[in-house]
């Protein structure tokens, strides 16, 4: 790279480029100085171009098209003539710029972070102090490295010489963790949901040191069969501007009747403001949202960062994140916290995962509407109705129940909300009765 002409501070976009490849490409950028994005390939190839077009970077290094910016593939980098390269300083800053990072865009349009490494090895030591590793430790890279989820993975393994081990494409989550002798791994709702409908998985997980949660909200049914199984779950609750986890429940300590996020890992603060806002600080907390070449500051005067999300903290200092404010709609004068409903939802077996939005309506303002993903069991709306007055007012019962879209699903790691309220007119995909 420093061949071609790059210099320190230069942006590298790392499109579509396999693990190892990726892996490799992060560190030369962090021994250049240089700013890496690792390029959430998912996403429409129009939607990518737009945004490196507004971005511009120095390189990109991909096979794909994307649009008229300076690209090279990664074996032209690792065999070219390196003669001419400038050479390299030997000091590592950690303060400067290291990597961009998309949000998950779950609530709208989704913003790039830019982190320095001190941010990473900060949110990294935090991790390790809670669930610690070592030169034994085998932690696998089940997390895509755009995801503030895997790139951490790296940061935690380098820290304490543990390995990381990346899965072959074609074999499964448990498959991956039986044959490299995984000690840790990282994951969201969907994906240890699946991993426990796999055969024996019971028996593979319980041998895992941690398996660390996170990402969405996680229904009580699947904690609960976690924690009577024996399975070493950590709780945790982040974001992509704090660089991964915030909270995380200790080990053995997770309450079935009482589930939370956990409390404040090292080199954190978090207060809840008036409003039930949560808001965060410390050396994990990003520089900034990227705004064309300029990082745009998103602390308060104060220092702190507004998450967006609302929680409490009970009084062995432990979290409990109820929703978003953003989420949040009125109903004839009733204020809906939607992830209220959402939970409710989650407690009746069949239905693994729930995400209420509001339609509009012109009596009430909004009504909630609940897309939900069903298990085996069949199930009709009449039933999930009368399962939520039990326990949620009138107002609170959703009008219509829609299965969550298939492509929305194989997105990726979290559904966007903003989404899958276009779905909403599709009365094709109403619910009656579902397998």
């Amino acid at each position: 790279m420093a061949a071609r002409g790059l210099t320190p501070g230069d942006i590298i976009v790392l499109g579509n480029l396999p693990s190892l490849e990726k892996i490799i490409a992060l560190w030369g950028c962090s021994l250049g100085g240089y700013n890496a994005f690792p390029l959430n390939t998912r996403y429409p190839q129009s939607k990518l171009i737009h945004l490196l077009d507004e971005l511009n970077p120095n390189l990109c290094i991909s096979t794909q098209d994307l649009g008229d910016h300076p690209t090279a593939i990664f074996s032209d980098l690792v065999s070219g003539e390196m003669s001419s390269a400038a050479p390299i300083s030997s000091k590592f800053d950690s303060e400067i710029a290291a990597t961009l990072l998309m949000t998950s865009g779950s609530a709208g349009t989704a913003k790039i972070v830019q982190h320095s490494h001190l941010n990473h090895i900060h949110s990294a030591l935090g991790s390790n102090h809670n669930i610690p590793l070592n030169s034994s430790s085998r932690w696998l890279l089940a997390l895509p490295l755009y995801h503030i989820g895997g790139l951490a993975i790296l940061y935690r393994s380098v820290l304490a010489g543990a390995a990381v081990i990346i899965p072959n494409d074609d074999a499964t989550l448990v498959e991956s963790i039986q044959s490299h002798q995984v000690t840790h791994v990282s994951l969201v709702t969907t994906q240890f949901k699946r991993a426990l409908e796999t055969s024996n998985a019971v028996n593979i997980l319980r041998r895992l040191e941690a398996i660390l949660l996170g990402g969405s909200e996680i229904p009580n049914s699947l904690i609960g069969k976690a924690i009577t199984e024996k399975l070493p779950i950590f709780l945790s609750y982040g974001s992509t501007e704090m660089a991964s986890q915030i909270t995380t429940t200790r080990a053995t300590k997770i309450n079935p009747a009482s589930v939370n996020s956990g409390s404040l890992l090292n080199d954190r603060d978090l207060i809840i403001s008036h409003e039930g806002e949560i808001l965060v600080k410390g050396s994990t907390l990003a520089q900034g949202y990227l705004g064309g070449k300029s990082v745009i500051d998103f602390r308060d005067s104060e220092g702190w960062f507004h998450t967006g999300d609302v929680g409490y903290v009970d009084v062995q200092g432990s979290l409990t994140v109820t929703g978003r404010m953003d989420n949040q709609f009125v109903s004839g004068g009733e204020n809906i916290q939607p992830e209220h409903i959402e939970s409710s939802l989650c407690k009746l077996a069949g239905i693994s995962q729930a995400l209420v939005v509001p339609k509009p309506d012109l009596e009430f303002g909004a009504r909630p509407v609940a897309y939900i993903q069903l298990e085996k069991r069949r199930l009709t709306a009449l039933e999930i109705g009368s399962f939520l007055r039990k326990s949620l007012p009138g107002y609170m019962i959703p009008v219509a129940f829609f299965q969550i879209p298939g492509e929305l699903l194989d997105k990726g790691l979290k559904i966007s909300r903003h989404e899958l309220a276009e779905y909403i007119s599709h009365e094709n995909n109403h619910l009656q009765t579902v397998e």
